[in-house]
């Protein structure tokens, strides 16, 4: 089985041409609502990002997420591990393409990148922060297989309201993939 395909989606490194979709979703207000984002981001901006000299590694790997069925671009994951000896990846994503929401490329590119962290990263345990608020992602997570282990009270101000900050983790062998 390809560790980078799913049954929707297909993980896959950014390419030039993906500048002007993801510059879209960063500047999309509707997009970014539970992301940290807070300020307008550039084209030059991007591609500074774009430009790491490292490229994907362990401790930072973003790939851009693409659609089996047509093979656009709906969305990005990133996962990275900073510390090999703990086994413990951080994960974010976005799926942007707003046409693709509540169809199920969420739930199958978080199924692909921890079964892409575990079998490929040897990682025993991936973690998410997701904004209480965001019942979209929450459910996408949990039909993964993430539980929610915390809540951070009052951690996040956005859009003049304090949201709780939820923290999700996954264990090595806990993965839904159905």
């Amino acid at each position: 089985m390809n560790p980078l395909q799913g049954k929707l989606v297909r993980l896959r490194a950014f390419e030039p041409e993906d500048d002007p979709i993801v510059l879209g979703w960063l500047n999309d207000p509707e997009v970014q609502q539970y992301h940290g984002t807070r300020y307008p981001r550039g084209l030059v901006e991007l591609k500074r990002r774009n430009e790491n000299p490292q490229g994907i590694r362990f401790s930072s790997a973003n790939f851009a997420v693409e659609a089996l069925d047509d093979g656009k671009l709906v969305g990005e994951v990133w996962i990275g591990c900073e510390h090999p000896e703990m086994r413990v990846g951080d994960l974010g994503i976005t799926i942007g393409d707003k046409s693709r929401w509540d169809k199920g490329y969420g739930t199958d590119t978080m199924r692909t990148v921890c079964r892409f962290g575990f079998e490929m990263m040897n990682l025993h345990r991936i973690e998410l922060h997701v904004f209480s608020e965001n019942l979209r992602a929450r459910r996408a997570y949990q039909k993964a297989g993430f539980r929610e282990e915390g809540v951070l009270r009052d951690a996040v101000f956005k859009f003049g309201h304090y949201m709780d900050d939820v923290v999700m983790g996954l264990l090595e062998g806990e993965l839904i993939l159905e």
